[in-house]
């Protein structure tokens, strides 16, 4: 078939081998009459396996149909026909055939001879691949602009950010659509672990992990890499242990178990860390649900979108930090001002932190009470519910081990709330609690809130638990053998631990929250410490004032009448003291005297001064020499940082004369009262000599004084707490409204004289006395007694000029 081939068409034949087309002559019915070489090499088949067969069993329809009959499978129009080519091996490759009818040559004497078609071929293999490569190519190139862009978007998205949930979910659902994955997740590390920030909205219906904490998961992990990570994730099986997950590092080539709760939604999954310096802020999850292979690529995008979004997250936590701890601050200072104004008021000290921790923590807090019935302690939960401790609090909560990974911290965990450091508790002690310890797996076991923190506050509320058993509200203990009593019916329990419980959807105690804590127990310890030492102190001053409380001794001629007034509720004691010493021949020493302060300090001062200035009066010394003389002692004492002040009188009844000091004292009053009989009018005149306080200066000068005085004559003294005596307006009491008093109700007697002028005082001030006053006044009768209605002796009063001499 071939040699007719050659006759008909001579030059064909040698053209077809020049040519680079594979090329083929057929019958019309589709017999292969010729090939060229090409053919040949193309179809993979000898000669003369080639000649004499069915063009229609080598090419093939597009879609593997062989031709019916003697139709031919192509056009013979020299149109491109796309067809697949059967090659020897059985195996098709796709072709383009074009062609055309062929007449025999002139000089051939068949007497049948009828067209030829003329195939020619050409191999789309080629132009496929090249096809397959430029698509491929323009594929990479748009998902590296689509990469880049997202990039960009991303990190566009995070420069100047001002909130961070938004901020956190944006980066989220950016990086989904960036990289085409099925989600990603945020975590932020915290004391303990790793707390979910934030999810892309395709895992809003997924489980997520809420918290992994350190040592597990596959944060810790890349805390230990210190490198991103590309995993292939197993599942757990269903009725699997708890560790029967797995997490495969791809690059690494090492598997890790993990806990079913920590597993994440996904089936390959990136981890990145958030580094800022050396430090790990956090780590973000990008994960798909299918098992494929994340390229390296994909990897430093991540990378890159850390790397800005950790500046960012920086500047924001700072920010956030720095209003917590402001917030955190002024609730504290808050708390220590209140704390103050609460003294000696256990249950309102124990309902006002109770609800400011319940504010500023966001947490229940549960009293750990000693239940004596049952002989151990109980947690006292919100809604009545009661747990067993399963031991004492010291062993359960104290006596554990902080895992190794929170020794150091998350990032920028010092940040204290002030400019000092941690204050050091004595008594008192705060610890965490959460998954990672003892206690917060006891509290979760029993469908607890099983983080927070523990405290002893060092001190009990001894005085609290009666009064918040019958109490109403968040704070108040539900009745019940919680609380035994003792035989007066007291609940004898004391309010001394606690917890502060979180449940599992808050986040754990913070450094700043647990900071907060310690400061606040500090300053808990401090108040109730200073409390107890103010008690202390009052007994002993009380003890103090027992032993020397102020009176008037017995001096034939004079008539005495006083009165001591405490500004305080509790009656501490003060610096307010008087004497009256009765000394040879008709002879008096009347001392009233204020020493700085209150309390012990001042009650032994009182004593101190007190004492020596009647040892000095027997020695027969003047009223300013007694105040010298002290002054002196005083100021030997180079660690004594108190002062007095004074009025010092040597009385001689015999003489009716009066030499007196007063050293920075409110000047006495020396009064004559009207006579009944009309004789005389009433009159009040001021003792204005005026020396210097005791025991300020070395230098201190100091001055007497004289009057004369008649029989019922009456001086009155006083300390500066009635003349500063202040009204609703804060208008003073004064000397002028002092006088008219004392001139109003002489003419009653000396006896009740005081009471009614304390009576004035306290209707002057509504009640509202803020400072200790001391009243004495004394009634001249003369010399071995003659009343006030004896002859009065002849003369009238020598009246001092109403001068201050310093």
């Amino acid at each position: 078939m071939e040699a007719i081939a050659t006759e008909e068409y001579p030059n064909l034949a040698r053209l077809v081998e020049i040519t680079n087309d594979a090329v083929a002559l057929c019958h019309r019915d589709g017999t292969v009459l010729h090939v060229n070489k090409q053919f040949l090499r193309l179809i993979s088949s000898p000669r003369d396996l080639v000649i004499d067969c069915d063009i229609k069993d080598i090419l093939f329809s597009e879609t593997f149909e062989r031709a019916a009959g003697h139709k031919l499978p192509f056009t013979v129009d020299g149109v491109d026909n796309t067809l697949m080519l059967k090659l020897f091996d059985g195996s098709f490759i796709p072709v383009t055939v074009r062609s055309l009818l062929l007449n025999p040559a002139a000089n051939y004497d068949a007497p049948a001879a009828s067209p030829h078609v003329l195939i020619v071929m050409r191999s789309l293999e080629e132009r496929y691949a090249h096809d397959r490569q430029t698509q491929r190519l323009l594929s990479e190139v748009q998902a590296a602009n689509k990469r880049l862009s997202g990039t960009l978007s991303v990190i566009m998205s995070t420069v100047g950010s001002e909130d961070l949930p938004s901020l956190v979910d944006t980066v989220l659902n950016k990086l989904v659509d960036t990289l085409d994955a099925d989600g990603s997740a945020i975590y932020f590390s915290e004391s303990g672990g790793f707390k979910l920030r934030g999810i892309s909205d395709s895992l809003h219906s997924s489980y997520v992990p809420e918290f992994v904490p350190y040592g597990s998961g596959v944060a810790s992990h890349l805390l230990k890499e210190s490198r991103s990570c590309r995993f292939s994730i197993v599942p757990a099986d269903e009725g699997a242990s708890p560790i029967s997950g797995a997490f495969y590092d791809l690059d690494s080539r090492i598997s890790l178990p993990v806990r079913v709760q920590d597993m994440p939604p996904f089936k390959t999954m990136i981890a990145v860390p958030i580094f800022f310096g050396t430090q790990v802020l956090g780590v973000i999850e990008l994960g798909w649900r299918r098992h494929t292979t994340p390229r390296m690529n994909e990897v430093r995008v991540l990378e890159v979108i850390c790397d800005y979004l950790s500046i960012e997250l920086v500047g924001l936590i700072t920010a956030l930090r720095s209003r917590k701890t402001a917030g955190l601050t002024r609730s504290l200072n808050a708390l220590r001002d209140n704390l103050l104004s609460f003294e000696g008021d256990a249950a309102g000290t124990y309902s006002l932190l109770g609800s400011e921790l319940r504010r500023v923590l966001s947490c229940r807090v549960c009293p750990v009470i000693l239940d004596q019935v049952r002989d151990c302690y109980v947690v006292d939960f919100e809604g009545g519910s009661r747990v067993e401790l399963p031991g004492d609090p010291d062993d359960f909560f104290f006596s554990m081990r902080m895992p190794a990974s929170r020794a150091a911290g998350p990032v920028d965990s010092a940040a204290p709330l002030s400019a000092g450091g941690m204050p050091s508790l004595k008594s008192a002690r705060v610890v965490r609690v959460d998954r990672t310890t003892r206690a917060g797996d006891w509290l979760a076991d029993h469908g607890l809130p099983c983080q927070g923190a523990f405290v002893d506050m060092g001190a009990p509320f001894e005085d609290a638990a009666d009064d918040l058993v019958s109490a109403e509200g968040p704070d108040a203990l539900k009745p019940g053998s919680i609380l035994p009593r003792d035989a007066s019916g007291k609940a004898v329990a004391p309010l001394r631990y606690f917890l502060l419980l979180r449940d599992g959807s808050q986040e754990p105690i913070d450094d700043l929250e647990y900071d907060y804590l310690v400061r606040l127990v500090h300053d808990f310890e401090l108040i109730t410490s200073g409390v107890r030492n103010k008690k202390e102190e009052q007994r002993i001053a009380q003890t103090l004032q027992a032993g020397m409380r102020s009176s008037l001794g017995a001096v034939p001629g004079i008539t005495t009448d006083s009165r001591y007034s405490s500004a305080t509720r509790q009656a501490l004691v003060g610096g307010d003291f008087y004497t009256l010493i009765r000394l040879p021949d008709d002879r008096a020493v009347m001392i009233l005297g204020d020493v700085s302060g209150k309390g012990v300090e001042a009650a032994s001062m009182s004593a101190l001064v007190k004492t020596a200035l009647t040892a000095y009066a027997w020695e027969g010394r003047p009223p300013a020499a007694l105040a010298r003389a002290l002054n002196s002692m005083l100021m030997s004492f180079s660690r004594l940082e108190t002062f007095a002040t004074m009025f010092i009188a040597k009385i001689d009844l015999r003489s009716r004369t009066a030499t007196y000091c007063s050293a920075g004292h409110p000047p006495a009053m020396l009064i004559h009262p009207p006579h009944e009989d009309g004789d005389r009018v009433g009159e009040v005149e001021l003792l204005s000599v005026q020396s210097g306080v005791v025991g300020a200066f070395d230098s201190m000068m100091y001055e007497n004084g004289v009057f004369t005085f008649e029989p019922g004559d009456m001086l009155f003294m006083y300390t500066d707490g009635a003349i500063e005596a202040r009204d609703a307006q804060g208008g003073f009491f004064g000397e002028d409204r002092l006088r008219d008093v004392l001139l109003r109700e002489s003419g009653a007697g000396i006896e009740g004289l005081c009471d009614t002028v304390l009576s004035e005082l306290d209707r002057f001030s509504g009640s509202a006395l803020d400072d200790d006053i001391a009243l004495v006044a004394l009634r001249f009768d003369g010399a071995g007694g003659v009343g006030p209605f004896g002859k009065l002796a002849a003369g009238r009063l020598f009246r001092v000029p109403r001068t201050r001499e310093l």
